[in-house]
């Protein structure tokens, strides 16, 4: 062989490459869903503390709501979840949860949630 010539990629490495894209894409695929249904879940938590009237309904009622939204997604929310605050007259609503999924050979915990304050 010359110096010129380029060298062949072994076909193992070239299948080995497209299996691990391959695995990739499907972790992706799998993950999606719950990150989708996450972000819809806190968008659906902005607009409620938006709400004029979110302030005088009950920190209960306002865990209520968020948690049957996400029951909705098929998300595992509890009450004990949602953390719900008023500072300075204004609604905070806090959510921390942990969705587990299990691949075939791998487990993975999502750390999901996030925040909602009124303005």
């Amino acid at each position: 062989m010359t110096p010129d010539q380029p060298q062949k990629l072994p076909l193992w490495r070239l299948i080995a490459g497209i299996l691990v894209l391959a695995t990739l894409c499907g972790v992706l695929a799998a993950l999606a869903p719950v990150y989708l249904e996450d972000y819809q879940l806190r968008q659906y938590m902005r607009s409620l503390v938006k709400q004029h009237d979110a302030a005088a309904v009950g920190d209960d009622n306002l865990r209520a709501e968020v948690t049957t939204h996400a029951q909705q997604f098929h998300l595992p929310v509890r009450a004990s979840d949602i953390q719900v605050s008023h500072d300075g007259g204004k609604l905070h609503l806090q959510l921390k949860y942990v969705v587990q999924m299990d691949f075939p050979l791998y487990q993975v915990d999502l750390h999901l949630g996030g925040g909602a304050t009124a303005p």
